[in-house]
């Protein structure tokens, strides 16, 4: 298996990680409106019930993942912490689902029940799904070694302040201040992102793989188009946000805002792409 086939392979987790690291941001960015009073608890309800329905359609794809819809029930398994080969383990995937999952659920206990807790706990929720999501790769960096964990966890959790920022910007922003804030922590997501992007390029670099005298060729040496086009994506997504944002009382609609909403989501898209197509393990990569 090449890797561009298995990045294929790897699409319905490509597109969860995207869409529910975009949702949990969405949730960092709501925070501060709300805590600030930019947000009542009447908003609070409605935004319960997008976060609940959002979260259960960015596990739609990761239901293809699966060879058997049964397998979901594996979660139960290994859940917190196992014993096994004379060692304790953290079961990172088996948690990421269980925290992303909760997310979810209190999204829809947030509609029902209009709590400042119920917001809080899918907070924390959010934040551990994401340190699990980061960790179920990070953790197989022995078999994977272009992958690594603080590098991962930076750029997912990155993906998720600059998407849920744009989402914001484009759904819930109601007022100069939300515009503002939505559009400042847009940056801060942007910057860690490059960042994480550039740390992950000098990583793979200095990477040695076993029958590869270039680690760049995992991807048969396109690796280069990859992170100029998930730049052009980002930096395209960025200009006309700030373009929108600048001139916002000059538009009648949205249209630049929703542009660079969706710019934004190909370059987190193209670079999670070459996440995935950077597994370097020999079974995957079908050296026998």
């Amino acid at each position: 298996m090449t890797s561009f086939s298995h990045i294929l392979s790897e699409m319905p987790l490509v597109l969860f990680t995207i869409l529910s690291q975009a949702v949990i941001g969405l949730s960092f960015i709501y925070a501060p409106a709300f805590i600030n009073g930019y947000k009542n608890h009447t908003h609070l309800k409605s935004f319960g019930l997008v976060l609940g329905v959002a979260m259960l359609v960015a596990f739609i794809p990761s239901l293809f993942h699966l060879n058997d819809i049964t397998h979901i029930f594996n979660v139960l398994n290994r859940m917190g912490v196992f014993y096994a080969n004379n060692a304790w383990h953290i079961g990172w995937m088996n948690n990421e689902i269980l925290f992303v999952s909760l997310v979810c659920a209190l999204g829809f206990l947030l509609y029902l029940k209009t709590k400042n807790w119920v917001f809080y706990l899918a907070l924390v929720c959010g934040v551990l799904g994401i340190f699990f999501m980061s960790g179920a790769y990070g953790a197989m960096q022995e078999s994977v070694p272009t992958w690594d964990f603080k590098i991962t966890l930076l750029y997912f959790f990155a993906s998720a302040v600059f998407l849920g920022a744009i989402v914001y910007y484009c759904f819930f922003e109601n007022s100069e201040h939300e515009r503002k804030m939505s559009f400042f922590a847009g940056l801060i997501g942007i910057g860690l992102l490059s960042t994480a992007i550039v740390l992950q390029t000098l990583h793979v670099g200095q990477t040695w793989i076993m029958g590869l005298v270039n680690p760049f060729d995992l991807l048969g040496g396109t690796y280069v188009w990859f992170i100029s086009l998930s730049f052009v994506f980002l930096g395209l997504g960025i200009s006309t946000w700030y373009l929108h944002n600048y001139l916002h009382d000059k538009f009648e609609n949205k249209f630049f805002a929703y542009f660079a909403l969706f710019c934004s989501f190909l370059g987190v898209f193209t670079t999670r792409m070459l996440f995935y197509g950077l597994i370097s393990t020999q079974i995957m990569l079908g050296h026998f």
